[in-house]
């Protein structure tokens, strides 16, 4: 009976760790803007941890190690610098990172983690011992979001701004904003969020993007090209400039037919468009939602530092595609967004 015990014991633990890695590394989530913190006084420590937790919710939670948190309240360049500088230092010493690590980010985390690992070197972080090995971006918001200037707008513009718009920013930012109180998110404008850490840091940014519909679609009208809602392609996909686009891609469209977009000529240094889910919307990127439809593949059968990605996909003709070629993940409308990836990277 001890035995048996022991035995299943063992088998926990080994399932426990099998779950909370991708190829058998660390995963350390990075989450996006929090609206609440500009709402409540500074949160303490334990409280970031907490809602970060409950950010990225059970399906990412239960697959990481670590949580890397910050204050929205905070700025790229200041409050949240300085966290991240102490997260690096704790990883640092803590040796998780020895023989890599995977950083899973959502949105803002895009951005905030990017400026962070152009940090290392002046923060005397040891790279031997702490190896980012790649990092999964979803609805990555690298380049800004044309919310945030509107957000913005209607901080400064008192009552002069339209309703409409009033009401395209509460969904956005859940708040009305002020403009002492809008922290990070005077660094998503995407003026300002395509001056933050431009250069080559050497480590792979996967991009997973979705152009779903969240708020009613009320949001989508303000943002430059597809979108997500929130994020427009230009910035999930990784380019090296706004613009409007409706595919990261220029021979496939988001919902998987093979034909000419409009896309990116370029992107920013090793940032990899992978996967596009046509109906995701902002918030399903990172939750267990099915919400079917197209996952159109981009890049595959590539490893990005020992980390392979290897989607199932078929090329075929569909009744609605016009006598076009889809392409599109076998069996990918069973599944969510982040159970299509981890399934993928951790096979």
């Amino acid at each position: 009976m001890k035995l048996a015990k022991l035995l299943l014991i063992s088998l926990l633990c080994f399932s426990a760790n099998a779950l909370s890695a991708i190829a058998g590394k660390p995963v350390i989530l990075v989450h996006g803007f929090n609206f609440s913190d500009l709402q409540d006084t500074p949160p303490n420590e334990q409280f970031l941890l907490q809602q970060s937790r409950e950010y990225f919710g059970d399906f990412w939670t239960n697959r990481a190690d670590r949580h890397h948190y910050f204050s929205s309240v905070d700025r790229v360049s200041g409050g949240i610098k300085d966290q991240f500088k102490r997260h690096f230092q704790e990883l640092e010493a803590s040796g998780l990172c020895m023989q890599g690590c995977v950083y899973v980010t959502h949105s803002t985390g895009d951005l905030v983690l990017r400026d962070a690992l152009s940090r290392l070197g002046q923060w005397g972080i040891d790279q031997n011992r702490v190896k980012v090995l790649t990092v999964i971006d979803f609805a990555g918001a690298g380049g800004g979001t044309e919310l945030a200037d509107l957000a913005a707008n209607v901080a400064t513009g008192g009552g002069l701004v339209d309703f409409t718009v009033r009401q395209v920013v509460r969904a956005f930012l859940g708040v009305d904003p002020s403009s002492a109180g809008l922290g990070v998110v005077n660094d998503l404008r995407p003026a300002n969020a395509r001056r933050i850490a431009q250069s080559n840091q050497g480590v792979p940014r996967l991009r997973f993007v979705g152009t779903g519909t969240e708020y009613a679609g009320i949001t989508k009208p303000f943002i430059l090209g597809k979108d997500d809602s929130v994020v427009p392609l230009h910035s999930a996909c990784g380019a090296n400039r706004s613009d409007n686009y409706e595919s990261c891609s220029s021979s496939i469209r988001n919902n998987g037919v093979l034909r000419s977009s409009r896309a990116p000529s370029a992107f920013l240094s090793n940032h990899y468009p992978i996967l596009m889910g046509e109906r995701v919307n902002h918030s399903q990127h990172i939750n267990n939602d099915r919400v079917g439809g197209i996952y159109a593949p981009i890049i595959n059968n590539v490893s990005a530092n020992g980390i392979v990605i290897d989607f199932d996909e078929t090329t075929s003709r569909r009744w609605w595609s016009w006598g076009a070629r889809v392409r599109s993940v076998d069996d990918s409308d069973d599944k969510s967004m982040s159970q299509n990836v981890f399934d993928t990277l951790n096979n």
